[in-house]
């Protein structure tokens, strides 16, 4: 997975060969299995949606380990949902629960950062949408595209106790760190460890979102990180004995991702997240306001305020 893929040479096909190719794909049997185009979405009345309730802030999904017969619920269920909506023509969405680092699985089911390649859940046409708040990155952007939903900012958590020992980014230097694997959390922290904290390394415990808060309650951890948006969500539904400190890190792309090709479905992604912000009582703008407390255009212009 090295190297670009190489074009495939495509046999002639005989007039029998045709037909039966013809009837393949009116009965839905090729198409589900390949990555889909903007017009075999259309044809198909059927939006794949693929969701990873990494924390409630994105999304829930019970019972729990559940995969194609989920119950979702949550602010990125909903926005996938009104988007589904906007494509009109009777288009329905269908959601799949996925783990967050197989979102970026290959055919080998291993995520490599520095390759270029199609994630296997898009390349195959299960997925035609990740739309779980992705950060974009570098190495993810060899292997998908992105629609930018807001800007946002890393921000560290805290227990209580220690919010007056942990002030700025220096201070993190040597400490314990619960973290969720395969995040911009993870690569932001390991990065740090190369650069500014070789000298005295974070410690990273790789655990999932929830328990990272919980560690850091307990005092298992010293601090985790989150995107504003969940660190806002945390402090207003879930923490009783941590609380936001400071933050850290660039000011990231926060969106939805697409397979590369997919170009005239990132186009039509665009434009409904564009005439989402036109309006204050939008769709999006009522969902952030239900689950945040606070409109996405002023949530836009808090993180604006702190670059």
């Amino acid at each position: 997975m090295d190297h670009p893929q190489q074009p495939k040479v495509i046999p002639l096909l005989t007039p029998i060969a045709f037909l039966g190719m013809v009837f393949a794909v009116s009965a839905g049997t090729v198409t589900s299995s390949h990555a889909r185009s903007m017009g075999e979405i259309e044809r198909s009345k059927e939006l794949r949606i693929c969701i990873s309730p990494i924390d409630p802030s994105v999304a829930s999904a019970v019972p729990a380990k559940c995969r194609d017969k989920c119950a979702f619920s949550g602010p990125v269920h909903e926005q996938a949902l009104s988007f589904a909506s906007s494509l009109g023509k009777g288009i329905q969405a269908k959601f799949l629960r996925v783990d967050w680092d197989e979102q970026f699985f290959n055919k080998e089911g291993k995520t490599v950062l520095d390759a270029t390649y199609t994630p296997e859940l898009l390349a195959s046409g299960k997925c035609d949408l990740y739309p779980s708040n992705l950060t974009r990155n570098e190495w993810r952007m060899k292997k998908i595209d992105f629609v930018t939903l807001f800007p946002s900012r890393m921000m560290v958590i805290v227990s209580s106790a220690m919010k007056g020992k942990l002030k700025a980014a220096p201070d993190l230097a040597g400490k314990t760190a619960a973290i969720e694997k395969g995040t911009s959390y993870e690569t932001w922290l390991r990065e740090q460890n190369r650069t500014s904290y070789a000298a005295s390394p974070v410690k990273v415990l790789l655990l999932d979102m929830k328990e990272s808060l919980s560690a850091v309650e307990v005092g298992k951890a010293d601090f985790t990180l989150a995107d504003s948006d969940a660190a806002i969500w945390a402090v207003r539904h879930q923490l009783k004995n941590a609380t936001t400190a400071f933050t850290v890190g660039p000011t990231d792309e926060i969106g939805w991702a697409f397979r590369k090709e997919d170009k005239d479905l990132q186009a039509a992604a665009q434009k409904f997240v564009d005439e989402q912000r036109k309006s204050d009582t939008s769709s999006f703008n009522q969902i952030w306001e239900k689950y945040f407390g606070i409109s996405l255009n002023k949530f836009v212009s808090l993180i604006n305020s702190t670059r």
